[in-house]
């Protein structure tokens, strides 16, 4: 999600010396506060909430290399491992807070909403754990001062959705209520889109956005090194062009991945299938059973890490939700000295060092045979996706392995932005997918 002129594809590029306040017309960096601040002072750098100085001297904010995020992109095929007896309704929980987030808009909960835990709450229950416990890890290095804990927290929600098979089995009446594009995730920003409401142009992104994995099913996340246009370029001209570099992340359960929260990102399904880990069925077996489709879910936990900022309509997952959820958490008020952790991290686990078995692939355009485009709505535009590798090229390197970096030869993938979209036209792919 970010702010730099042209391309902004890099986020590895030296951030600008000054910081980018949020005025209401004013396109130039203003100057850092004086000492004399306030803790609610809102300063934003680069796209992100801005950093304090543990020990001010010239200034309040961080204004140089900042330390998270660390990577641009980080994985781990191992990060967490859950006890036999809990993952099944740990995926149930999971299933539970993303049927009431999908809901209709007249019922109790609306759709798309994703929730938030403030950094200093018990958690409640062990979807509640795991979020913040994926916060403390992106931000346990940071010191203190840093970080204001009163305005920082992990926004997250659920996601479960059918693979392709899944879905062709599905009631009609089932698809409607699901994603009838099975488990296709157009690409699109984790933002505060609610702060976008109030400030047009200005996006507002987490520190470090994540994705935990609770089954090895459904297509990879795909993360491009594409930032967000800065708030000043109005016609968004900054997302047009190539895109160079990506990373691909099929599911297996248990894995971490997190990247700079400025970055575009979507698990686009028909460019990049899931990875074939076992043959398809033959032609004429029996539909499978209730069991067997949900054995091929894709069902993900995303976590944002936000530092000095809380998205304003992420709120605290309701009370009635969290009471029907069933896997046991110690949170709860009982105490059982022969309670065990649902989820526990691997011990080895460190963030500064990122999975060695990437495989590094190359993608080429097709002088004669391009894979073909998506449409999109990002930043309030149409933008197109163009896939101008062939399909066959784009599949081999979803094959290749779990996780694959991916370097994009000159006009391989490019974006073009068209015209804008007017609110009530047509929905923006939100941080309420992933």
């Amino acid at each position: 999600m970010q702010s730099t002129a042209q391309s902004n594809k890099s986020a590895d590029e030296a951030p600008t010396n000054a910081p980018i306040r949020n005025a209401p017309d004013d396109a130039s960096n203003p100057p850092l506060p004086s000492r004399e601040h306030s803790t609610n002072d809102f300063v934003i750098r680069e796209g992100f909430p801005a950093l304090r100085l543990p020990h001010p001297q010239t200034g309040p904010w961080i204004d140089g290399d900042e330390p998270i995020p660390r990577q641009t992109f980080w994985a781990d095929a191992h990060a967490l491992c859950w006890a036999p007896a809990h993952l099944e309704s740990f995926r149930d929980d999971c299933r539970t807070v993303f049927s009431a987030r999908t809901r209709d808009d007249d019922q109790a909960y609306s759709a798309g909403v994703t929730y938030f835990c403030p950094s200093q709450m018990p958690p409640r229950c062990a979807l509640e754990a795991l979020a913040l416990d994926i916060f403390r890890k992106h931000t346990e290095h940071l010191e203190n001062g840093v970080m204001v804990s009163e305005q920082s927290g992990a926004e997250w929600w659920t996601l479960v959705l059918d693979d392709d098979d899944s879905a062709r089995n599905q009631t009609t009446e089932q698809k409607e209520e699901a994603d009838d594009e099975g488990d296709e995730v157009g690409l699109h920003f984790d933002a505060d889109y609610g702060l976008e409401d109030q400030a047009p142009n200005l996006l507002l992104h987490p520190r470090v956005a994540t994705v935990t994995y609770l089954t090895d099913s459904g297509a990879p996340t795909v993360v491009l090194n594409q930032r967000s246009p800065p708030p000043n370029d109005i016609e968004k001209k900054s997302l047009a062009g190539d895109i160079d570099q990506g990373w691909l992340s099929h599911p297996k359960c248990g894995k971490h991945i997190a990247f700079d929260g400025r970055l575009l990102h979507g698990a686009p399904a028909t460019f990049f299938p899931e990875l074939l880990r076992t043959p398809s069925p033959l032609p004429g077996n029996e539909p499978p059973t209730k069991k067997a489709k949900r054995a091929h879910q894709r069902i993900t936990v995303l976590v944002n890490v936000w530092v000095n900022h809380c998205p304003l309509d992420a709120e605290p997952l309701d009370d009635d939700v969290c009471q029907q959820l069933k896997t046991p958490w110690e949170g709860r008020g009982k105490t059982d000295s022969d309670f065990r952790p649902p989820f526990v991290w691997n011990e080895k686990l460190d963030l500064a060092m990122s999975d060695n078995k990437t495989v590094p692939v190359t993608v080429k355009p097709s002088l004669n045979d391009a894979a073909g485009e998506e449409e999109v709505v990002i930043c309030n535009r149409l933008v197109t996706a163009h896939y101008n590798a062939s399909m066959e090229d784009l599949h081999a390197a979803s094959q290749r392995a779990g996780l694959v970096a991916l370097t994009f030869n000159q006009g391989a993938l490019s974006l073009r932005v068209g015209e804008e979209v007017h609110s009530g036209t047509e929905e923006e792919q939100g941080s309420s997918e992933d």
